[in-house]
């Protein structure tokens, strides 16, 4: 199954893409490409480019903002009109909280632009999730 990466006003982009693809790698998922965002409207165009092709994306940044370029402010208005089927909380001791998204088949995750904390996050609360979807799949 592929999935793209968004990274919205992130930081180690190359660091946090090495260690997504690393973590998905044994998941029965593939990278297909990267997307850059530095804005909420570039974030919507990118996600609706990426959802385009594939069901599951990750954007990964945003979440230590705290104006209105925040990825939670810009996520929270862009879905307030939305039908969403699941919304959770990805628990992060480490530092700022993810999130995941589904509506019917499409996934939203969204992590940290912390390389470590993302490889404990995908390692932890968001591997079983994310095998569960690429088996039904």
């Amino acid at each position: 199954m592929n999935c793209r990466i968004v990274f919205y006003a992130a930081r180690k982009t190359s660091y946090c893409e090495k260690a997504l693809r690393k973590s998905v790698e044994g998941l029965g998922l593939n990278v297909s490409g990267a997307l850059f965002a530095t804005d909420g409207n570039s974030l919507g165009e990118r996600l609706t480019e990426a959802f385009y092709e594939c069901d599951l994306v990750f954007v990964i940044g945003g979440l230590a903002l705290d104006d209105k370029r925040s990825v939670k402010i810009v996520m929270s208005n862009a879905i307030k009109d939305m039908d969403i089927d699941e919304c959770k909380k990805l628990k992060n001791e480490a530092g700022n909280d993810g999130y995941l998204l589904r509506a019917g088949d499409q996934v939203l995750v969204i992590l940290p632009d912390d390389p470590d904390q993302l490889d404990a996050m995908m390692h932890g609360c968001l591997a079983g999730y994310l095998q569960l979807r690429v088996n039904t799949a």
